[in-house]
């Protein structure tokens, strides 16, 4: 190959190098990225979610411990606004199983199943956290190859 052959080589070879670091670039912005928003806020929901669950479990066991046969509470409206509120039998209570379903259950039914719910609440959670840590490892990968990439053009720049 001659001198001019080999010139025009190499400048495809850069061109084809540039060419990959900008569509993994992108595969980084628009695809790894926006996945790893998107499970980082599913996590999120599931903890704010878990977290809720507990409130009510330590709000259930407080009534049981100090036989609370009725009860004045304040109740969140949402936006921090909030209504005073009289239950007169605390036998029976309303959990929102999801899906804006609730059941009636009594408190040690309530109790069990918010047991499950956190259990399996816990388990999405360990879940999400695995793929998440994947993203961020695929993010690393590309960005590793990105940089391997740059270098090359670095290293055939002097010829």
């Amino acid at each position: 190959m001659n001198k001019k052959q080999q010139q025009l080589e190499d400048q495809r070879l850069q061109k084809e190098r540039i060419e990959s670091i900008k569509y993994y670039e992108e595969f980084i912005n628009d695809t790894l990225q926006v996945d790893l928003e998107r499970v980082i806020g599913e996590r999120e929901k599931i903890m704010e979610n878990l977290e809720n669950y507990l409130e009510l479990k330590s709000n259930i066991e407080l009534i049981e411990e100090n036989k609370m046969e009725s009860m004045k509470t304040m109740i969140n409206l949402g936006s921090e606004c909030y209504a005073k509120a009289r239950v007169p039998d605390t036998k029976y209570i309303y959990v929102n199983i999801g899906l804006g379903v609730h059941v009636r259950y009594t408190l040690k039914e309530a109790l069990n199943f918010i047991d499950e719910k956190e259990s399996f609440l816990n388990t999405r959670i360990e879940t999400l956290t695995k793929r998440i840590n994947q993203v961020k490892t695929k993010i690393d990968l590309v960005q590793k190859g990105i940089q391997d990439l740059k270098s090359l053009d670095e290293i055939s720049a002097p010829m």
